[in-house]
């Protein structure tokens, strides 16, 4: 019989299975149906608060919340690679999120802000610049038809917003991409305690929030439990947990590759607002979403 306690016993099964080969498929699936259904959770939150309001509310919830489990491990609270915490704290905690919030303000809806998964186009051409990632013949292909099938479902030509909520959508993208590929550069670079980092970059993200208070409006909150359930979702969740999530994915799958599988999350975004909001995509969103599967085979055979 073993002589292991119950603790130690669950430490060993969650160390084999961490090695295990399907842990991190499993983990982008369950990563990638969380952010989808954040989009849907999004749509409904932000009926009950202004768009800025909204994000000083998330990213704080977001953050505390990451930093606050670092500091109930009650160890390793020194800052870990604190420049490069800054980096992607400023890129993706902050500026990402204001971005898409302004490209909300200036008048985007739906589809527009799809335009934010222009991210794995940018990490392709970042990887190779800062991380030296082959761009194989099938990574250029996936590239393609990634790029159409977005483009099908978010149909740019029929929206009515101008082109500043796109830019600003897409601005938004490069700056998750260049967030990612900054923190698989990080990685790179020699062992790294990854609650400490996100911890970090998720309070030096928050610095900048007090500069949109002046444009906040709380006393317009609709409070309802829906709200309060759809905040906690996408502070808690879509926020902390999936930047944990993201983070130990990046250090063990290929920037380029990982990102553009991410192109499931805008499918995963049609089909749930199809079932929960009566949303159902057209012939040229279907044929988006073939192409980005389509893709998506071809970047898994590169």
């Amino acid at each position: 019989m073993s002589t292991l306690n119950p603790a130690r016993r669950l430490a060993a099964n969650l160390a084999t299975l961490s090695t295990s080969r399907w842990l991190p498929y499993a983990l982008f699936a369950g990563l990638v149906t969380m952010w989808a259904y954040n989009y849907v959770v999004m749509k409904v939150t932000l009926q009950a608060a202004t768009p800025i309001t909204h994000l000083i509310l998330r990213t704080t919830i977001g953050s505390l919340t990451l930093f606050g489990v670092l500091l109930a491990r009650g160890h390793g609270l020194r800052p870990q690679r604190l420049g490069e915490a800054a980096k992607v704290g400023l890129t993706t905690t902050f500026a990402y999120g204001l971005t898409v919030t302004l490209a909300l303000v200036a008048g985007a809806a739906g589809r527009t802000s799809v335009l934010v998964f222009t991210m794995p186009f940018w990490v392709a051409l970042l990887s190779r610049w800062l991380l030296a990632e082959p761009f194989t013949a099938n990574a250029r292909r996936a590239l393609v038809a990634g790029f159409a099938g977005l483009m099908l479902i978010v149909a740019p030509w029929q929206l009515h917003g101008g082109v500043l909520p796109m830019l600003l959508a897409v601005l938004a993208g490069f700056l998750w991409a260049l967030g990612s590929v900054l923190t698989k550069k990080t990685a790179q670079q020699g062992q790294l305690d990854s609650l400490n980092f996100s911890g970090w970059q998720a309070l030096i993200g928050l610095a900048p929030l007090p500069l949109l208070l002046p444009f906040a409006d709380f006393a317009a909150i609709h409070w309802s439990p829906a709200f309060v359930l759809g905040m906690i979702y996408s502070g808690v969740f879509s926020s902390a947990v999936g930047w944990l999530a993201w983070l130990w994915l990046l250090r063990r799958l290929p920037a380029s590759t990982l990102s553009f599988n991410a192109l499931v999350i805008p499918v995963l975004a049609v089909a749930m607002a199809a079932t929960s909001l009566g949303e159902w995509p057209g012939s040229g969103e279907l044929l988006g979403m073939l192409l980005i599967g389509m893709g998506i085979v071809l970047i898994a055979r590169r």
